[in-house]
């Protein structure tokens, strides 16, 4: 892989990561408002009300992250492989293989 190609799939991998925990941010506040499961309303009544409302920021922003940049992953065609194999490779078809097995009597 060339500088150029990683230094693009960092930039894209660095743009996913961010756009995702903004959407997870959105997420856990839109939550938060709504007050769904009642959530709003413990983490008002709390003792350290901004612990939890990072800490449940965090959370939301690490997974939706996680999940935006493994699509990003998932979805990337590299440039180089212009053959399409279908949606996966291996045998099409099962193939069995024997396997001897002991059977063990107590």
């Amino acid at each position: 892989m060339s500088k150029h190609a990683q230094q693009d799939l960092i930039r894209i991998l660095a743009w996913n990561a961010f756009a995702g925990a903004m959407l997870g941010v959105l997420f856990a506040a839109f939550f938060v408002y709504r007050d769904v499961g009642g959530l709003g309303l413990w983490i008002a009544r709390s003792d350290h009300p901004l612990s939890a409302l990072l800490l449940l920021c965090g959370g939301f922003a690490v997974i939706f992250g996680s999940a935006v940049c493994g699509t990003a992953v998932m979805g990337r065609r590299d440039v180089r492989d212009d053959r399409d194999d279908g949606p996966g490779g291996g045998h099409r078809d099962l193939i069995p293989i024997p396997i001897r097995v002991r059977s063990r009597r107590d």
